[in-house]
């Protein structure tokens, strides 16, 4: 997904997996509470751990927009304002 939205932006992207209690105390030291701050980690470890490969991607439960349409329709438009 980094190389695509770097592709798409025209300017080097990286993706940087941060640890949780990381991502937790950056939550808390801009005003999360500390009950949002875990509920957000512990989705996010859910969502590391599979919770999103649940359902089976069908033309039923998914769009025909791929990730690269959406960020040369929404991402890159909003990134160049």
């Amino acid at each position: 997904m980094a190389a695509v939205i770097g592709d798409v932006l025209g300017r080097p992207v990286r993706y940087q997996q941060v640890p949780g209690e990381a991502f937790k105390e950056d939550m808390l030291r801009t005003g999360v509470s500390e009950g949002i701050a875990q509920g957000r980690l512990d989705m996010a470890v859910a969502k590391n751990e599979g919770l999103d490969n649940g359902v089976a991607r069908t033309p039923e439960w998914s769009t025909p927009t791929t990730f690269r349409r959406w960020c040369l329709d929404v991402l890159k438009p909003a990134a160049d304002a």
